[in-house]
C-alpha cells in the first residue's frame, strides 16, 4: 500500500486528506505545494488551487513570487483555481499595505536527479 501513495504522488495526484482546523486569525489550503517533474529545471505546469478563511472581514491579495494573481476586498474567505507554470516559488496572501498574512513554498521536485561525476575532471596521465 505504501507504493500506492508514492506511485500517485510521483504522478501529481494527491489523496485528499482532512486537513486540521486552524486556530489561527487567517488560514488557509493550498494544493498542491510539491510538483513533480520529468526532468531536471523543467517547470511544473498544474491545476493550482487555494481557499482562505479569516475570522473578520479583510482586502488581501495572492502573489505568486511578486506576480499579482487575485485579490478580495473586505471578504472573511476566497478560492482561487488556475492552470500555472511555474518553478519554486513563494506564495503570499498579502494586505493592501503589503503585509505578508500567509506564506507556503512551493517546490518543484525531479524524478531524475542531478547526475554524479564519476570520474575526477583531471588525470594525472
Amino acid at each position: 500500500m505504501p507504493g500506492l501513495w508514492l506511485l500517485l504522488l510521483l504522478n501529481g495526484v494527491t489523496p485528499q486528506v482532512p486537513t486540521p482546523p486552524c486556530a489561527a486569525a487567517v488560514c488557509w489550503d493550498v494544493s498542491p505545494q510539491i510538483c513533480v517533474t520529468e526532468q531536471r529545471d523543467q517547470r511544473c505546469q498544474t491545476q493550482l488551487q487555494l481557499s482562505w478563511h479569516s475570522s473578520t472581514p479583510l482586502t488581501a491579495c495572492l502573489f505568486l513570487a511578486q506576480q499579482e494573481l487575485q485579490c478580495w476586498h473586505n471578504e472573511t474567505n476566497g478560492h482561487w483555481q488556475q492552470l500555472l507554470a511555474w518553478e519554486n516559488a513563494a506564495l503570499t496572501l498579502r494586505t493592501a499595505d503589503n503585509l505578508v498574512l500567509l506564506h507556503t513554498d512551493l517546490k518543484v521536485l525531479s524524478r531524475k536527479p542531478a547526475r554524479r561525476r564519476l570520474s575526477s575532471p583531471w588525470s594525472i596521465f
